[in-house]
């Protein structure tokens, strides 16, 4: 079993977070936007949560729209549902 249930994509800024939210909504990719875990250290507080599943397909549409992102962490959410 992993002890991870999610991963979550960091960003340096808001506008690229915003951007990330909105290149995975148009591909229809179930995501979550989050206040970025206290873990993590970054400079946005805000972050993409999407299912393991989805994880590389999230990828692949951000950096295919020039979104940068500064990190993807695997992460166990307490608001995922096993």
């Amino acid at each position: 079993m992993n002890d991870y249930n999610c991963f979550i994509f960091l960003f340096n800024s808001t506008h690229q977070a915003l951007s990330g939210e909105k290149a995975v909504k148009e591909a229809g990719i179930k995501h979550a936007v989050i206040n970025t875990p206290r873990e993590f250290s970054v400079d946005c507080g805000i972050s993409l949560r999407v299912e393991p599943g989805f994880e590389g397909k999230a990828r692949e549409v951000m950096d295919t729209k020039g979104v940068v992102y500064a990190g993807v962490k695997p992460y166990y959410s307490r608001w995922m549902k096993d």
